[in-house]
């Protein structure tokens, strides 16, 4: 019996101590996941956006009057006018900004957009003018045209948003506005001469401006992340741009020369001054998206269970791991270094003084117009590198941008003559140094083929001497004034070199500082006409040019690099 009672005692012992120890066993029930991150407005972002823009209610206003008389010692009457504008047209471009959200509901930030643009207008009046003999009634009017090529602005963004609906933002915004402008003008005056047996008349006259504006804009907008796409949001926007007004002044084409009617030299065309003036005003409403990204996040420092990160010891070494795609969004300042090409004389339709592929009668035998030459201008334009890097050194890179500039003319011909957009691809092939941590030099060559597109010239007026040796000079005739009518560019392919160097914040981000030389020289084809005031009877002279062109730039940008896709392939070599 005592046997029996010892071994139960011993039996319970052993089974409360078994209770216990398996008490205190470790639980494998998983903890509750964390929360997700807050949604905060907070980093850089870029996108794109397409819209409609249409003008204010604006009025071009105009006038014209005579600064000389005639031969019949008569000044005419002037005028002034009122037109309506319709401006309107589609619009479509990029942004890139950066917010940062202070609190649950403020965000402030500042946004920069480029945008092109199909938006014109055209109007056109007339005036009546009563006079006395012997000029008599005459009909003055004037046809204009507005054109707004490309528009950029720069803004600073105030936005607003509840806590409760932490990813909708509603937003002011405003700031500097900038855009190419083109308006265009003729003008004309169309009266009865009463005297010496003559009747009719007339003067004809065109004004022209095409430039770069600067001005305002101010707006606002809804911008809406949704709660599956948290790096994404989409918007809607409304903004006025207003660019300012735009002059016109006439050059007369016909003033001061004799007339020709009935066979019969009339008298001489009086002297007139035309002038234009029209507002770019337009409202813009457009909708687009935008990706949200932080590059500083990425380099920020971390510790365990939300501590404050040591500051003992060296910081992480850097470590530059494979990323074979490359993409960099860019600033790029387009300096042209040679700036000394020649206009040729190319021929001449007018029966009398040569035919095409002959020399007009303006120049001598090298069939070079006296003093005529032109140059480029620099520009400063946005850019878009994409590369694949084959190996950790070399790599294969494409180049995009697109640049306007101005056609200059210089010695006879001086003025913007004629503006032209450019759509200069290169492709590179580049060795990068990896043996300097994060600094990462690099130098690469390739080939730029380079296409012009919606090239206009300016209908300035030039006094052109003639050559020695020429055709007209040899008939006493001292010089012709002339305009381009009209041009276009063929294209030019060029070799490339390039050095630059990135600085890598992580294996993702950079900076980068970039030289490219361009080889590019294309020729301008153009049809010039020209009036000789010594020998009116000719009338009008159509001459074919040829213009050379060199523009050999160098081309100086710095922007943003990201890598990415390490994850994705491993080097082909």
């Amino acid at each position: 019996m005592k046997n029996f009672n010892r071994a139960a005692i011993a039996a319970l012992l052993v089974t409360g101590a078994g209770a216990a120890s398996a008490a205190d066993l470790p639980r494998y029930k998983a903890p509750p996941p964390p929360p997700p991150p807050a949604f905060t407005w907070t980093g850089l972002y870029g996108g794109v956006n397409i819209g409609y823009a249409f003008g204010a209610s604006s009025q071009e206003t105009g006038g014209l009057s005579y600064i000389s008389p005639g031969a019949l010692a008569v000044v005419p009457f002037g005028s002034a006018w009122t037109t309506g504008q319709n401006l309107q047209g589609v619009v479509g471009g990029g942004q890139l900004g950066y917010n940062y959200q202070f609190n649950p509901w403020l965000v402030i930030g500042f946004e920069t957009d480029i945008q092109a643009a199909d938006i014109g207008s055209h109007g056109n009046a007339a005036v009546g003018i009563a006079q006395a003999l012997p000029i008599g009634p005459h009909l003055q009017s004037v046809n204009s045209t507005k054109k707004v090529d490309w528009f950029g602005t720069v803004r600073g963004r105030v936005g607003l948003t509840l806590p409760s609906m932490p990813n909708l933002m509603v937003y002011g915004t405003g700031g500097f506005a900038y855009g190419q402008v083109v308006h265009n003008v003729g003008f004309a005056d169309n009266y009865t001469f009463v005297g010496a047996g003559l009747v009719g008349g007339g003067a004809l006259g065109h004004g022209y401006y095409d430039n770069t504006k600067v001005g305002w804009a101010a707006g606002g907008g809804l911008e809406w992340s949704p709660s599956m796409f948290p790096s994404w949001s989409l918007k809607a926007e409304y903004l006025y741009v207003d660019l300012g007004n735009t002059r016109a002044n006439s050059v007369p084409l016909n003033g001061g020369v004799p007339a020709i009617l009935g066979g019969a030299l009339g008298p001489t065309m009086p002297l007139f001054a035309g002038t234009q003036n029209s507002p770019t005003r337009i409202h813009t409403v457009r909708a687009g998206v935008n990706w949200h990204f932080d590059p500083f996040a990425a380099i920020a420092p971390s510790s365990a269970a939300g501590a404050l990160p040591s500051v003992k010891g060296p910081p992480p070494a850097f470590v530059d791991s494979y990323q074979p795609f490359q993409v960099r969004l860019k600033v790029a300042g387009v300096i042209p270094l040679d700036g000394h090409g020649r206009v040729y004389d190319q021929g001449s339709g007018y029966p009398g003084l040569g035919s095409i592929g002959a020399l007009s009668g303006l120049t001598g035998g090298n069939g070079q117009i006296v003093g005529a030459s032109t140059n480029t201008s620099t520009a400063i334009i946005p850019m878009l590198d994409a590369a694949y890097f084959l190996t950790k050194n070399w790599a294969i890179e494409a180049i995009c941008c697109v640049t306007p500039h101005h056609i200059q003319g210089t010695g006879t011909i001086a003025s913007d003559f004629a503006r032209a957009w450019l759509f200069p691809p290169s492709i590179m092939a580049q060795y990068h140094f990896t043996n300097f941590g994060q600094f990462q030099p690099y130098i690469g060559v390739g080939v730029n083929f380079t296409t012009f597109w919606n090239t206009r010239v300016n209908n300035d007026v030039w006094g052109i001497p003639m050559g020695a040796g020429s055709t007209l000079a040899g008939l006493g005739i001292a010089g012709v004034l002339s305009t381009f009518q009209y041009a276009t560019v063929a294209p030019s392919w060029g070799a490339v070199a390039q050095a630059g160097f990135d600085y890598m914040l992580n294996d993702h981000w950079g900076v980068n500082v970039d030289f490219k030389y361009m080889g590019l020289h294309p020729m301008v084809h153009s049809t010039v006409a020209a009036f000789v005031p010594g020998a009116p009877a000719l009338g009008a002279i159509y001459i074919p040019v040829k213009v050379s062109l060199p523009i050999n730039p160098i081309v100086i940008s710095g922007g943003l690099t990201y890598r990415f896709g390490g994850s994705l392939l491993s080097p082909l070599f």
